[in-house]
């Protein structure tokens, strides 16, 4: 069986691609049991998907397999079109994010061009398929069979992920990507050590891929695949592309241990929370090589924590700021507005958190119920009556008429300007300038926003 994995480009943003690791990890489980697979990012190598059917056509694979994130399903959905029409006996297979997150409704805006959805972690669910095992058999999977939808039993998560072969670098063109995050200008990649996180926060849908079960690979063996990628592929720095690295501090100081030990020099970034790291966590990660650390401080208001399930304090965001520049890691720090409940008081205090915490980089960004999160749930009707695509869908934050209001109290023409606003305040230069721009057109209203964020 010939099998062809493919990423499908992700279009309208200022996104650099990342390594697939999802697709990567597929085919080196593939090539492990015999197959014969290729691989293609398309959201690298662009000029291909142009191409794709004569790409299609040349090839002619038996199982095509495409990962799918929300902004990517429209080019999921083309990608399976033109499979079709080169050949119906082309079996076509999606999973990822979105696909796990709508299982049901992927496989009807497919429009019969997609034979299967895998929901959750694909490795050993695309090799069942693989090696023809009977549909109704193959557990965490959706697919159609004369024209109806049938739903399989839910695959457990992989509980041994050091079962699982390091992924398929060698099948992409792995020194063209850069990391996630600032950036030095270094051969750089991403790497995976734990799957899963246990938090309930209302606007996440990383879980649907995953769970909620942190599972973690042997520090070894983690620091295994960063040896292998420096030694194959001159790598220098490292972005772990976990849900959350740091919710076992015996694990992630072990990690650590195994980097110095070995005396491995290498800078890394990995994703955290406030109420999972302390001093001496901190510190064995700086002493290891961690330069970035990113926490989702989300919001300067308890009222707003408390809303979205974030489980952590105000108190929390500043003591972890704190410590992080104590020990000499640069913070990037995430911050949302427009989640329930919210006000413009609650986003002042958003605005001026961070400008307390004044974090190296950061990030504001408008609340969007993502496809697979609680929020998603509870406003799909409004959702519905949007009638949004995809890419229209994950690109909304520039245009109030297609965002989602997600129980704020304030307008969507407002928040897109306290967006604004917040960027304006943590550059003071670019406070400056428009605040005597609001003050030269008589802006009242704009005169005493600037100067709410500032004081």
């Amino acid at each position: 069986m010939k099998i062809l994995l493919l990423n499908p480009p992700i279009l309208g943003i200022d996104k650099p691609p990342v390594p697939p690791l999802g697709i990567s990890y597929i085919a080196a489980v593939l090539k492990k049991n015999n197959f014969i697979v290729d691989l293609i990012d398309l959201d690298l190598e662009r000029e291909k998907f142009k191409n794709i059917y004569e790409i299609m056509a040349s090839y002619r694979p038996d199982l095509v397999g495409i990962s799918g994130l929300t902004i990517q399903m429209e080019n999921v959905y083309y990608i399976a079109k033109v499979i079709k029409k080169i050949s119906k006996k082309i079996i076509v297979v999606t999973g990822g994010p979105h696909p796990s997150s709508l299982s049901e409704q992927t496989l009807k805006e497919a429009g019969g061009n997609i034979d299967i959805v895998v929901a959750g972690e694909g490795e050993f669910t695309l090799l069942d398929i693989a090696m023809d095992k009977p549909w109704e058999q193959i557990e965490g999977i959706l697919y159609i069979k004369d024209g109806k939808i049938y739903g399989n039993k839910k695959r457990e998560p992989i509980s041994d992920l050091d079962s699982l072969p390091f992924p398929a670098r060698d099948m992409l063109a792995i020194k063209k990507y850069r990391g996630w995050g600032p950036l030095r200008e270094s051969p750089t990649t991403h790497l995976i050590a734990s799957r899963g996180c246990p938090f309930d926060c209302i606007f996440c849908s990383e879980t649907a891929v995953f769970g909620r079960n942190h599972r973690r690979r042997d520090p070894k063996r983690v620091v295994d695949e960063i040896e292998h990628l420096i030694k194959e592929y001159g790598m220098r720095e490292v972005s772990f592309y976990d849900d959350l690295f740091t919710l076992n501090k015996k694990w992630v100081i072990s990690v650590c241990h195994e980097i110095i030990k070995r005396n491995i020099k290498l800078d890394w970034k990995a994703l955290s929370r406030v109420d999972t790291v302390d001093y001496e966590v901190l510190s064995y990660m700086k002493k290891a090589g961690c330069r970035i650390i990113f926490y989702g401080i989300e919001s300067g208001s308890q009222k707003i924590l408390d809303n979205i399930r974030k489980s952590q304090t105000v108190e929390q965001n500043l003591t972890a700021a704190r410590l992080t520049k104590k020990v000499g890691i640069e913070m990037f720090a995430f911050f949302m507005i427009g989640n329930v409940g919210e006000t413009q008081s609650t986003i002042y205090q958003t605005i001026k958190l961070a400008r307390r915490i004044k974090p190296r980089y950061y990030q504001f960004t408008i609340a969007r119920p993502d496809p697979g999160s609680y929020l998603y749930n509870e406003y799909i009707q409004e959702i519905n009556e949007k009638n949004l695509s995809w890419g229209e869908y994950y690109a909304f934050p520039d245009n109030p008429a297609k965002m989602i209001v997600v129980g704020s109290e304030v307008s969507n023409q407002e928040l897109i300007i306290f967006r604004k606003l917040a960027y304006m305040a943590m550059r003071p230069m670019s406070l400056i300038k428009n605040l005597i721009k609001a003050a030269v057109t008589f802006n009242l209203k704009q005169v005493k926003r600037i100067l709410k964020v500032w004081f």
